[in-house]
């Protein structure tokens, strides 16, 4: 039990929670405060005052209901929680599903002709047809990164809602200029945000792509290749002839990398920020 501003805080019967499987998991708490009429100033005294209500089982305060007690100076005031992120915390999902390339150069290539014939050298080339590589698609890693995050209403007030909002149109489809997130610079693609923007601390969910940076690296039969997680990475092929068999063959004559995105400073999102 405590008291704040002449409120009284009393925690009674009610405690209650469920788990699933995928460990998922609500719970619900109920306190009496008594001595006010105005059921604004007993949740102030419940949230500002010394009964520790933000976090409980490893879950944090989502929202709060009341309804009038058993006089009309007391409320029965229900704390609910779920793994909702606290004020200046974010829980992080993934997805590694779902991403591909066509790649056009094999890693090591053999050729077996036939009887009487003779190998045509395409090199690392792959599905060579009329001179040109047609290439295959291969899965890769595509790390998306969902962040649910509970940002403080200092940033995200009725006054500054809009402002808010237009930041964080502003920083979608870039990538961040900084360390971010435990990414370098250059590694973490903004795809952008959704939620609403409404309360005391509002929950959004963010959405970013991550792509490892590779430098010095060597590519077939290309060394030095240096990108940025996000920058592309394309080939230019040469058409001449195999020397022994006068067919026409196609080889890699140089790896060029594109600047797609540009940089935004990510850290204006507030994400992680009390």
């Amino acid at each position: 039990m405590g008291v704040y501003n002449g409120i009284s805080i009393q925690e009674i019967a009610g405690r209650s929670g469920t788990e699933s499987s995928s460990g998922a998991a609500t719970a619900q708490r109920t306190f009496l405060c008594s001595g006010t009429s105005d059921p604004v100033a007993a949740r102030a005294a419940l949230i500002d005052g010394p009964i520790l209500i933000d976090t409980f089982d490893g879950m944090f305060r989502e929202l709060i209901e009341w309804d009038q007690g058993e006089s009309y100076d007391s409320w029965n005031m229900t704390v609910r929680y779920s793994y909702t992120p606290a004020p200046g915390r974010y829980t992080v999902s993934i997805d590694t599903t779902g991403g591909s390339i066509l790649q056009t150069t094999a890693l090591a290539q053999v050729a077996y002709p036939a009887t009487g014939e003779t190998a045509i050298d395409y090199g690392k080339a792959i599905d060579v047809q009329d001179g040109s590589p047609q290439g295959v698609e291969r899965p890769i890693p595509a790390l998306k990164i969902n962040v649910r995050a509970r940002i403080s209403g200092d940033y995200t007030d009725e006054e500054d809602a809009m402002d808010y909002a237009f930041l964080i149109a502003s920083c979608t489809g870039f990538m961040a200029s900084g360390s971010f997130l435990r990414h370098a610079q250059g590694e973490l693609l903004f795809l952008g945000a959704t939620g609403d923007i409404i309360g005391e601390d509002p929950t959004l969910d963010f959405g970013f792509l991550s792509s490892k940076n590779i430098t010095n690296q060597t590519i077939g039969d290309i060394v030095g290749v240096t990108k940025l997680g996000h920058d592309y990475l394309w080939y230019d092929f040469k058409k001449a002839k195999d020397p022994t068999t006068k067919m026409p063959i196609t080889s890699v004559r140089q790896a060029n990398v594109g600047r797609i995105f540009g940089f935004a400073d990510l850290s204006v999102l507030k994400i992680g920020q009390v």
